[in-house]
Protein backbone atom coordinates (compact mmCIF):
# COMPACT_ATOMS: atom_id res chain seq x y z
CA UNK A 1 0.00 0.00 0.00
CA UNK A 2 1.19 3.30 -1.02
CA UNK A 3 1.39 5.92 1.72
CA UNK A 4 2.65 9.62 2.14
CA UNK A 5 5.66 9.80 3.78
CA UNK A 6 5.51 10.57 7.96
CA UNK A 7 7.20 13.07 10.08
CA UNK A 8 10.98 11.39 11.64
CA UNK A 9 10.36 9.59 14.48
CA UNK A 10 6.48 8.24 13.73
CA UNK A 11 5.31 4.89 13.14
CA UNK A 12 3.24 5.03 9.92
CA UNK A 13 1.55 0.84 10.10
CA UNK A 14 -1.41 2.14 11.78
CA UNK A 15 -2.78 3.42 8.59
CA UNK A 16 -1.96 0.07 6.98
CA UNK A 17 -3.29 -2.32 9.60
CA UNK A 18 -6.42 -0.28 9.87
CA UNK A 19 -7.52 -0.75 5.74
CA UNK A 20 -5.88 -4.29 5.98
CA UNK A 21 -3.47 -4.93 2.92
CA UNK A 22 -5.45 -8.35 2.20
CA UNK A 23 -3.00 -9.62 -0.35
CA UNK A 24 -0.16 -8.69 1.89
CA UNK A 25 -2.09 -11.08 4.11
CA UNK A 26 -2.58 -13.20 1.67
CA UNK A 27 1.52 -13.10 0.56
CA UNK A 28 2.10 -14.30 4.76
CA UNK A 29 -0.38 -16.84 4.88
CA UNK A 30 1.04 -18.56 1.76
CA UNK A 31 4.50 -17.96 2.35
CA UNK A 32 4.07 -19.73 4.99
CA UNK A 33 2.32 -22.75 4.15
CA UNK A 34 5.10 -23.08 1.74
CA UNK A 35 7.60 -22.99 4.24
CA UNK A 36 6.15 -25.53 6.26
CA UNK A 37 5.43 -27.37 3.12
CA UNK A 38 8.96 -27.62 1.74
CA UNK A 39 10.96 -27.83 4.82
CA UNK A 40 9.37 -30.69 5.97
CA UNK A 41 9.87 -32.91 3.64
CA UNK A 42 13.55 -33.24 4.53
CA UNK A 43 12.30 -36.23 6.80
CA UNK A 44 10.82 -38.26 5.01
CA UNK A 45 13.09 -37.88 1.98
CA UNK A 46 16.81 -38.38 3.51
CA UNK A 47 16.33 -42.37 3.26
CA UNK A 48 16.22 -41.74 -0.08
CA UNK A 49 19.20 -39.35 0.16
CA UNK A 50 21.21 -42.11 2.02
CA UNK A 51 20.50 -44.33 -0.40
CA UNK A 52 21.53 -42.38 -3.62
CA UNK A 53 24.42 -41.06 -2.38
CA UNK A 54 25.82 -44.30 -0.10
CA UNK A 55 26.33 -41.73 2.70
CA UNK A 56 26.52 -42.50 6.57
CA UNK A 57 23.68 -40.90 9.16
CA UNK A 58 27.26 -39.05 9.88
CA UNK A 59 27.24 -36.85 7.12
CA UNK A 60 23.34 -36.44 7.08
CA UNK A 61 23.91 -34.81 10.29
CA UNK A 62 26.83 -32.84 8.91
CA UNK A 63 23.79 -32.50 5.83
CA UNK A 64 21.37 -30.92 8.11
CA UNK A 65 23.95 -28.45 10.43
CA UNK A 66 25.02 -26.78 7.37
CA UNK A 67 21.06 -26.25 6.41
CA UNK A 68 20.59 -24.71 9.73
CA UNK A 69 23.76 -22.82 9.87
CA UNK A 70 22.23 -21.32 6.44
CA UNK A 71 18.87 -20.73 7.92
CA UNK A 72 20.72 -18.81 10.82
CA UNK A 73 22.92 -16.87 8.65
CA UNK A 74 19.57 -15.50 6.93
CA UNK A 75 17.62 -14.63 9.78
CA UNK A 76 20.80 -12.25 11.19
CA UNK A 77 21.08 -10.82 8.54
CA UNK A 78 17.01 -11.13 6.79
CA UNK A 79 16.08 -8.82 9.54
CA UNK A 80 18.10 -5.67 8.69
CA UNK A 81 17.97 -5.95 5.23
CA UNK A 82 14.26 -6.07 5.95
CA UNK A 83 14.55 -2.58 7.74
CA UNK A 84 17.14 -1.04 5.25
CA UNK A 85 15.35 -2.69 1.72
CA UNK A 86 11.97 -3.52 2.80
CA UNK A 87 10.51 -6.93 3.28
CA UNK A 88 9.49 -8.03 0.10
CA UNK A 89 13.31 -7.94 -1.01
CA UNK A 90 13.74 -10.46 1.99
CA UNK A 91 10.65 -12.82 1.17
CA UNK A 92 11.80 -12.79 -2.45
CA UNK A 93 15.01 -13.52 -2.12
CA UNK A 94 13.88 -16.61 0.12
CA UNK A 95 11.97 -17.86 -2.67
CA UNK A 96 14.45 -17.48 -5.34
CA UNK A 97 17.16 -19.56 -2.67
CA UNK A 98 14.62 -22.34 -2.35
CA UNK A 99 13.82 -22.56 -6.12
CA UNK A 100 17.18 -22.51 -7.05
CA UNK A 101 17.74 -24.92 -4.52
CA UNK A 102 14.92 -26.86 -5.73
CA UNK A 103 15.99 -26.76 -9.42
CA UNK A 104 19.38 -27.23 -8.38
CA UNK A 105 18.88 -30.64 -6.84
CA UNK A 106 18.19 -32.13 -10.01
CA UNK A 107 21.97 -31.59 -11.15
CA UNK A 108 23.30 -32.67 -7.64
CA UNK A 109 25.42 -35.82 -8.89
CA UNK A 110 28.09 -35.75 -5.96
CA UNK A 111 26.50 -35.01 -2.22
CA UNK A 112 28.42 -32.22 -1.84
CA UNK A 113 26.06 -30.54 -4.08
CA UNK A 114 23.34 -31.94 -2.50
CA UNK A 115 24.49 -30.60 0.93
CA UNK A 116 25.31 -26.92 -0.89
CA UNK A 117 21.61 -27.16 -2.38
CA UNK A 118 20.57 -27.86 0.91
CA UNK A 119 22.10 -25.07 2.49
CA UNK A 120 20.43 -22.38 0.04
CA UNK A 121 17.56 -24.48 1.17
CA UNK A 122 18.20 -23.19 4.58
CA UNK A 123 18.90 -19.59 3.52
CA UNK A 124 15.70 -19.38 1.97
CA UNK A 125 13.79 -21.07 4.98
CA UNK A 126 15.72 -17.49 6.99
CA UNK A 127 14.85 -15.28 4.74
CA UNK A 128 10.81 -16.50 4.66
CA UNK A 129 10.96 -16.56 8.99
CA UNK A 130 12.43 -13.15 9.46
CA UNK A 131 10.42 -11.85 6.25
CA UNK A 132 7.03 -13.21 7.35
CA UNK A 133 7.38 -11.77 10.57
CA UNK A 134 8.87 -8.14 10.12
CA UNK A 135 5.97 -8.13 7.52
CA UNK A 136 3.66 -9.02 10.49
CA UNK A 137 5.37 -6.15 12.31
CA UNK A 138 4.13 -4.05 10.21
CA UNK A 139 0.50 -5.12 8.75
CA UNK A 140 -1.02 -6.84 12.13
CA UNK A 141 -1.03 -3.47 14.33
CA UNK A 142 -4.45 -4.76 15.60
CA UNK A 143 -5.04 -8.15 16.88
CA UNK A 144 -1.25 -8.95 16.77
CA UNK A 145 -1.48 -12.24 18.85
CA UNK A 146 -4.69 -13.07 16.76
CA UNK A 147 -2.70 -12.58 13.57
CA UNK A 148 0.73 -14.48 14.33
CA UNK A 149 -0.77 -17.22 15.31
CA UNK A 150 -2.99 -17.78 12.22
CA UNK A 151 0.06 -17.41 10.65
CA UNK A 152 2.05 -20.35 11.88
CA UNK A 153 -1.32 -22.24 12.03
CA UNK A 154 -0.58 -21.97 7.98
CA UNK A 155 3.20 -23.39 8.75
CA UNK A 156 1.79 -25.52 10.55
CA UNK A 157 -0.87 -26.54 7.47
CA UNK A 158 2.17 -26.90 5.09
CA UNK A 159 4.15 -29.25 7.79
CA UNK A 160 1.80 -31.85 7.63
CA UNK A 161 1.00 -31.61 3.82
CA UNK A 162 4.45 -31.97 2.68
CA UNK A 163 5.77 -35.47 4.55
CA UNK A 164 2.36 -36.71 2.84
CA UNK A 165 3.34 -35.20 -0.37
CA UNK A 166 6.87 -36.89 -0.60
CA UNK A 167 5.50 -40.38 0.86
CA UNK A 168 3.52 -40.32 -2.53
CA UNK A 169 5.74 -38.90 -4.65
CA UNK A 170 8.50 -41.47 -3.43
CA UNK A 171 6.10 -44.30 -3.48
CA UNK A 172 5.38 -43.38 -7.14
CA UNK A 173 8.74 -43.79 -8.36
CA UNK A 174 10.36 -40.54 -7.97
CA UNK A 175 13.65 -39.66 -7.00
CA UNK A 176 14.29 -37.43 -3.83
CA UNK A 177 15.26 -34.75 -5.84
CA UNK A 178 12.44 -34.29 -8.19
CA UNK A 179 10.31 -34.51 -4.97
CA UNK A 180 12.02 -30.92 -4.16
CA UNK A 181 12.25 -29.96 -7.78
CA UNK A 182 8.18 -30.57 -7.89
CA UNK A 183 7.35 -29.05 -4.77
CA UNK A 184 9.16 -25.80 -6.04
CA UNK A 185 7.07 -25.38 -8.56
CA UNK A 186 4.45 -23.94 -5.87
CA UNK A 187 6.48 -20.89 -5.25
CA UNK A 188 5.97 -19.85 -8.74
CA UNK A 189 2.24 -19.14 -7.49
CA UNK A 190 2.93 -17.68 -4.60
CA UNK A 191 5.42 -15.64 -6.29
CA UNK A 192 2.71 -13.94 -8.20
CA UNK A 193 1.32 -12.78 -5.04
CA UNK A 194 4.18 -11.22 -4.49
CA UNK A 195 5.04 -9.26 -7.37
CA UNK A 196 1.06 -7.68 -7.43
CA UNK A 197 1.41 -7.06 -3.82
CA UNK A 198 2.28 -3.43 -2.52
CA UNK A 199 4.73 -3.06 0.56
CA UNK A 200 5.31 -0.08 2.49
CA UNK A 201 7.04 2.67 0.59
CA UNK A 202 10.83 3.30 1.61
CA UNK A 203 9.25 6.79 3.45
CA UNK A 204 7.21 4.48 5.98
CA UNK A 205 10.35 2.24 6.36
CA UNK A 206 12.81 5.22 6.77
CA UNK A 207 10.28 7.07 9.11
CA UNK A 208 11.36 4.60 12.10
CA UNK A 209 14.95 4.96 13.29
CA UNK A 210 16.56 1.15 12.56
CA UNK A 211 18.76 -0.20 15.54
CA UNK A 212 22.43 -0.88 15.02
CA UNK A 213 23.94 -4.42 16.03
CA UNK A 214 25.53 -3.09 18.91
CA UNK A 215 22.35 -1.21 20.21
CA UNK A 216 20.55 -5.03 19.76
CA UNK A 217 23.39 -6.65 21.90
CA UNK A 218 23.43 -3.90 24.70
CA UNK A 219 19.74 -4.42 25.22
CA UNK A 220 19.44 -6.47 28.31
CA UNK A 221 15.25 -6.83 27.61
CA UNK A 222 16.13 -7.91 24.25
CA UNK A 223 18.32 -10.91 26.19
CA UNK A 224 15.22 -11.14 27.95
CA UNK A 225 12.65 -12.20 25.35
CA UNK A 226 15.89 -14.39 23.96
CA UNK A 227 16.17 -16.77 27.15
CA UNK A 228 12.34 -17.03 27.66
CA UNK A 229 12.02 -18.08 24.06
CA UNK A 230 14.43 -19.80 23.51
CA UNK A 231 13.25 -22.16 26.40
CA UNK A 232 9.93 -22.26 25.12
CA UNK A 233 10.72 -23.21 21.69
CA UNK A 234 13.30 -26.09 23.17
CA UNK A 235 9.88 -27.76 25.23
CA UNK A 236 7.97 -27.13 21.90
CA UNK A 237 10.38 -29.27 19.43
CA UNK A 238 12.12 -31.17 22.32
CA UNK A 239 8.40 -32.73 22.89
CA UNK A 240 7.75 -33.22 19.33
CA UNK A 241 11.71 -34.72 18.83
CA UNK A 242 11.72 -36.87 22.57
CA UNK A 243 8.48 -38.05 23.16
CA UNK A 244 7.97 -41.20 20.62
CA UNK A 245 11.69 -41.97 22.26
CA UNK A 246 10.58 -41.53 25.52
CA UNK A 247 7.93 -43.81 25.31
CA UNK A 248 10.02 -46.74 23.58
CA UNK A 249 12.32 -46.11 26.45
CA UNK A 250 9.87 -46.03 29.23
CA UNK A 251 7.10 -47.86 28.62
CA UNK A 252 8.23 -50.18 25.31
CA UNK A 253 5.93 -48.79 23.13
CA UNK A 254 6.31 -49.45 19.32
CA UNK A 255 6.80 -46.50 16.78
CA UNK A 256 3.03 -47.18 15.58
CA UNK A 257 1.97 -46.54 19.72
CA UNK A 258 3.88 -44.04 19.98
CA UNK A 259 3.20 -42.38 16.67
CA UNK A 260 -0.36 -42.11 17.55
CA UNK A 261 0.55 -40.11 20.42
CA UNK A 262 2.46 -37.64 18.72
CA UNK A 263 0.42 -37.19 15.99
CA UNK A 264 -2.36 -36.37 18.64
CA UNK A 265 0.23 -33.88 19.94
CA UNK A 266 0.73 -32.19 16.57
CA UNK A 267 -3.05 -31.90 16.32
CA UNK A 268 -3.76 -30.10 19.45
CA UNK A 269 -0.47 -28.27 18.29
CA UNK A 270 -2.83 -27.18 15.22
CA UNK A 271 -6.05 -26.47 16.87
CA UNK A 272 -3.91 -24.14 18.93
CA UNK A 273 -2.93 -22.25 16.48
CA UNK A 274 -5.89 -21.93 15.15
CA UNK A 275 -8.06 -20.86 18.12
CA UNK A 276 -5.57 -20.05 21.01
CA UNK A 277 -5.20 -16.09 19.26
CA UNK A 278 -8.68 -15.52 20.27
CA UNK A 279 -7.79 -16.28 24.04
CA UNK A 280 -4.60 -14.11 23.98
CA UNK A 281 -6.22 -11.33 22.49
CA UNK A 282 -9.12 -11.75 25.45
CA UNK A 283 -6.65 -12.37 28.27
CA UNK A 284 -3.52 -10.95 27.90
CA UNK A 285 0.15 -11.64 26.02
CA UNK A 286 2.25 -12.13 28.98
CA UNK A 287 -0.60 -13.11 30.94
CA UNK A 288 -1.62 -16.08 28.32
CA UNK A 289 1.83 -16.91 28.22
CA UNK A 290 2.46 -17.51 32.10
CA UNK A 291 -0.88 -19.46 32.61
CA UNK A 292 -0.17 -21.86 29.19
CA UNK A 293 3.04 -22.60 30.72
CA UNK A 294 1.85 -23.29 33.95
CA UNK A 295 -0.64 -25.51 32.20
CA UNK A 296 2.08 -27.26 30.14
CA UNK A 297 3.86 -27.74 33.64
CA UNK A 298 1.20 -29.24 35.19
CA UNK A 299 0.34 -31.35 32.69
CA UNK A 300 3.89 -32.45 32.22
CA UNK A 301 3.70 -33.40 36.22
CA UNK A 302 0.89 -35.19 35.31
CA UNK A 303 1.82 -37.15 33.22
CA UNK A 304 4.80 -38.54 35.16
CA UNK A 305 3.09 -39.32 37.65
CA UNK A 306 0.00 -40.84 36.89
CA UNK A 307 2.44 -43.16 34.13
CA UNK A 308 1.35 -45.44 31.30
CA UNK A 309 -1.72 -44.18 31.73
CA UNK A 310 -1.17 -40.87 31.60
CA UNK A 311 0.99 -40.65 28.55
CA UNK A 312 -2.14 -38.80 26.37
CA UNK A 313 -1.66 -35.37 28.88
CA UNK A 314 1.75 -35.29 27.52
CA UNK A 315 0.16 -34.81 23.79
CA UNK A 316 -2.51 -32.38 25.55
CA UNK A 317 0.76 -30.00 26.25
CA UNK A 318 0.61 -29.27 22.25
CA UNK A 319 -2.20 -26.75 22.67
CA UNK A 320 -0.90 -24.74 24.94
CA UNK A 321 2.90 -25.00 23.42
CA UNK A 322 1.22 -23.59 19.96
CA UNK A 323 1.01 -20.25 21.09
CA UNK A 324 4.32 -19.57 22.49
CA UNK A 325 6.34 -18.57 19.30
CA UNK A 326 3.87 -16.52 17.54
CA UNK A 327 2.94 -14.52 20.41
CA UNK A 328 6.33 -13.59 21.73
CA UNK A 329 7.01 -12.20 18.07
CA UNK A 330 3.52 -10.34 18.64
CA UNK A 331 5.04 -9.07 21.97
CA UNK A 332 8.68 -7.96 20.17
CA UNK A 333 6.20 -6.05 17.08
CA UNK A 334 4.74 -4.23 20.51
CA UNK A 335 7.94 -3.59 22.36
CA UNK A 336 10.10 -2.50 19.75
CA UNK A 337 8.77 -0.30 17.34
CA UNK A 338 11.61 1.28 16.62
CA UNK A 339 13.82 -1.45 14.27
CA UNK A 340 11.49 -4.06 14.88
CA UNK A 341 13.20 -6.22 12.04
CA UNK A 342 16.29 -6.00 12.88
CA UNK A 343 15.27 -6.79 16.60
CA UNK A 344 13.30 -9.86 15.17
CA UNK A 345 15.61 -10.99 13.06
CA UNK A 346 18.34 -10.79 16.10
CA UNK A 347 15.55 -12.79 18.46
CA UNK A 348 14.88 -15.69 15.34
CA UNK A 349 18.56 -16.42 15.55
CA UNK A 350 19.69 -16.37 18.70
CA UNK A 351 15.99 -18.76 19.78
CA UNK A 352 17.33 -20.88 16.95
CA UNK A 353 21.21 -21.38 17.93
CA UNK A 354 20.35 -21.35 21.61
CA UNK A 355 17.73 -24.43 20.24
CA UNK A 356 20.20 -26.42 18.52
CA UNK A 357 22.84 -26.76 21.77
CA UNK A 358 20.04 -27.41 24.03
CA UNK A 359 18.87 -30.27 21.91
CA UNK A 360 22.68 -31.50 22.85
CA UNK A 361 21.90 -31.10 25.44
CA UNK A 362 18.80 -33.16 25.94
CA UNK A 363 20.42 -35.92 24.09
CA UNK A 364 23.17 -36.27 26.66
CA UNK A 365 20.94 -35.77 29.59
CA UNK A 366 19.60 -38.81 27.79
CA UNK A 367 22.64 -40.68 27.69
CA UNK A 368 23.98 -40.00 31.12
CA UNK A 369 20.94 -40.44 33.14
CA UNK A 370 17.89 -42.15 30.73
CA UNK A 371 15.78 -41.27 28.26
CA UNK A 372 13.47 -40.13 31.31
CA UNK A 373 15.24 -38.20 32.95
CA UNK A 374 16.18 -36.25 29.40
CA UNK A 375 12.17 -35.57 28.50
CA UNK A 376 11.86 -34.75 32.28
CA UNK A 377 14.44 -31.88 31.76
CA UNK A 378 11.51 -30.18 29.38
CA UNK A 379 9.53 -29.19 33.27
CA UNK A 380 13.06 -27.55 34.97
CA UNK A 381 13.50 -25.49 31.69
CA UNK A 382 9.67 -24.44 31.63
CA UNK A 383 10.20 -23.02 35.82
CA UNK A 384 13.38 -21.10 34.23
CA UNK A 385 11.13 -19.75 31.55
CA UNK A 386 8.44 -18.77 33.79
CA UNK A 387 10.64 -17.21 36.27
CA UNK A 388 12.40 -15.07 33.62
CA UNK A 389 9.09 -14.47 31.87
CA UNK A 390 7.99 -12.61 35.14
CA UNK A 391 11.50 -10.74 35.48
CA UNK A 392 10.75 -9.46 31.81
CA UNK A 393 7.02 -8.77 32.58
CA UNK A 394 8.64 -5.93 34.99
CA UNK A 395 10.53 -4.07 32.02
CA UNK A 396 7.96 -4.23 29.43
CA UNK A 397 6.34 -0.60 28.55
CA UNK A 398 3.46 -1.61 25.93
CA UNK A 399 -0.39 -1.56 27.11
CA UNK A 400 -0.81 -2.73 30.70
CA UNK A 401 -3.58 -4.71 30.00
CA UNK A 402 -1.52 -7.25 27.93
CA UNK A 403 1.41 -7.61 31.01
CA UNK A 404 0.83 -9.85 34.10
CA UNK A 405 -0.83 -7.43 36.88
CA UNK A 406 1.16 -5.91 38.78
CA UNK A 407 0.51 -7.42 42.40
CA UNK A 408 2.40 -10.54 40.71
CA UNK A 409 6.09 -11.01 41.10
Amino acid sequence: MEETAAPAGTITTTSLSARMPWLLVAVAFASMVVFGFIENIKGTVIPSIQDTYKVSYSSIGVMLFISSSGYLLATFLGGMAGDRFGQKWVIGAGYGFILLAGLGMLTASVFPLAVFMMFLTGLGFGCLEVGVNSLGARIFVRNSALMMNLTHFFYGAGSMAGPEYAARMLVAGRPWNQVYAFASIIILVVFTLLLFARFPTAAERHAETRLELRQIVRNGKIWLFVGVLSLLVVVEIGTGNWLISYLRGVYNMDADQGARYLSFFFLTFTLGRLFGGYIVERVGYVKTIFVFGMAILLLDMAGFAVGQSGVILFSLTGFFISIMYPTFMAMVMKEFRVGTGSVMGFVITAVAAVNMLMNWVVGQTSDLLGVAAGFGSFMLYLIIAMALLLVLNNRLTFNKKDRLEAAMP
